[in-house]
């Protein structure tokens, strides 16, 4: 018998052995997982061949990349997960590449496509959604009403052939996947490396999937080379630190070798995958050259009606006038007498509103 507190012989080997059945075990999971993928990668790729210029009423790339921008600001300013945003965008390029629609439709369709993604957000995840179609159409300011992008959804999901049980592999599935096989691929070498950021990795994505160039690439060659965009980046630092620190640099480019591996498990061909990493290069040079040449702050434009309600503080100075001291005996005192019927309403500042006014700050 063992003493008390002592373990077994073979706990550590059982252990091990457990541990290893463990991780063959996700292995398994994770490559049946990519290549369901594998599968339905045609079900839900575009095929968008839209002109630059507007020659018989069609739509037009900048037409395209004016909603995906749209989108992404609805998302940013709902603060929605990243997974509605692409899927939203997904939905509005599947349907461009089945129906011809006519220009004034677009923020419409934009708007309704927002709201099928957050309606899917809200299935898989059984939560109330929060943001309500009045809102969309109110932020957005697509001119169009809540019943119009209730009815637009409908046709969407019609032409689509949405199904509940069935979701779009968008290229975020892609990328989500193929980061957690790099990430098992270096934990098995045991590289100690900076892991890459998924945030990082997904922000590229955004901007990547709001350019129309990337929009016929592949989903699974723009996450791979999205992925091979950031490990580019840190191999240099890599290999230097290594060095100076006299470690094994062959790690680094292992891992490497496994990104290629995946490349030829997806049947991705050299020219291809080139092609695709220099749409994916452009688009990310055109959006940071937009950025340095076109600072500026957010800006409000608010309607008429928006301006009435909002009561506006014109009127107000920063300098208050002079109160003149006027001395009055007690009997040239002139009488103020008060009626029942006055009220503040027939002051100066009668269309003011009752109401609490809470003061907006903004950082400049």
């Amino acid at each position: 018998m063992l003493r008390a507190g002592a373990r077994h012989p073979d706990a550590d080997e059982l252990e091990a052995s457990t541990s290893r059945q463990h991780d063959q075990d996700v292995d398994v999971q994770m490559y049946a997982t990519l290549n369901e993928y594998l599968q339905l990668e045609q079900k839900f790729q575009p095929r968008l061949c839209l002109p630059a210029g507007s020659e018989n009423g069609e739509v037009t790339i900048g037409a395209r990349d004016g909603a995906a921008h749209v989108l992404r600001c609805l998302k940013v300013w709902y603060d929605l997960p990243a997974e509605v945003l692409i899927n939203a965008i997904n939905l509005f390029d599947r349907f461009l590449t089945k129906m011809k629609v006519r220009p004034c439709h677009i923020p419409c369709i934009t708007v309704s496509c927002m709201n099928i993604a957050i309606d899917q957000r809200a299935e898989d995840t059984r939560q109330p959604r929060t943001v309500s179609v009045e809102e969309l159409v109110s932020v957005s300011q697509s001119a169009c009403t809540a019943g119009d992008v209730r009815r637009m959804s409908r046709v969407i999901g019609d032409k689509l052939a949405l199904a509940a049980h069935v979701r779009a592999r968008t290229a975020l599935h892609w990328l989500r996947l193929l980061h957690a096989l790099l990430a098992r691929a270096a934990a098995r070498l045991h590289m100690r490396l900076p892991p890459l950021q998924e945030s990082e990795l997904v922000n590229l994505l955004e901007i990547a999937v709001c350019d129309a160039s990337c929009v016929n690439a592949r989903t699974s060659e723009l996450a791979l080379v999205i992925i091979y965009h950031k490990l580019e980046e840190q191999l240099a630092e890599w290999s230097q630190r290594e060095s100076a620190a006299g470690g094994n640099t062959d790690s680094v480019y292992y891992l490497n070798d496994f990104a290629a591996q995946l490349q030829a498990h997806c049947n991705m061909s050299e020219a291809s995958l080139a092609s695709t990493r220099g749409l994916m290069r452009a688009a990310q040079a055109r959006y940071g050259a937009r950025g340095r040449a076109h600072p500026q702050r957010l800006v409000w434009r608010l309607s008429e009606r928006t301006l009435k309600v909002l009561r506006p503080t014109d009127r107000l100075t920063s300098l208050l006038p002079t109160i003149e001291e006027q001395h009055f005996a007690v009997e040239q005192t002139p009488n103020r007498t008060r009626s029942g019927s006055e009220s503040s309403e027939s002051e100066e500042t009668s269309d003011w509103p009752r109401s609490p006014v809470l003061p907006v700050y903004c950082n400049n």
